[in-house]
C-alpha cells in the first residue's frame, strides 16, 4: 500500500464524493476513471452476462454522479 499526499481542499472533495460502501482508494479509482483490471487476470471469475450487467450499472452510476455534481454546482451560484 502507498500513501498519497493531496491538498486539504482535494481531500475534503474526496470525502464528499466517497460513497459509504467504498474506501478512499476505491473512490479515487472511480472518480479518476482509472483503467479496469487486466481482462486476462479476471477472466472466468464472472460470466459474460454478469460482466455486461456490471458495465451497465457502472455507466448508470457514472451518469448519476456527474449529474449530482452539476446539480450541486448549480445550487452554489
Amino acid at each position: 500500500m502507498k500513501t498519497v499526499r493531496v491538498d486539504e481542499w482535494f481531500h475534503d472533495y474526496l470525502k464528499t464524493e466517497k460513497r459509504d460502501d467504498e474506501t478512499m482508494g476505491e473512490a479515487l479509482v472511480r472518480l479518476t476513471g482509472a483503467p479496469a483490471p487486466d481482462p486476462d487476470l479476471v477472466a472466468g471469475i464472472i460470466s459474460e452476462s454478469q460482466g455486461e450487467r456490471m458495465k451497465e450499472r457502472i455507466a448508470e452510476m457514472d451518469r448519476s454522479s456527474a449529474a449530482a455534481v452539476r446539480d450541486r454546482m448549480a445550487d452554489d451560484s
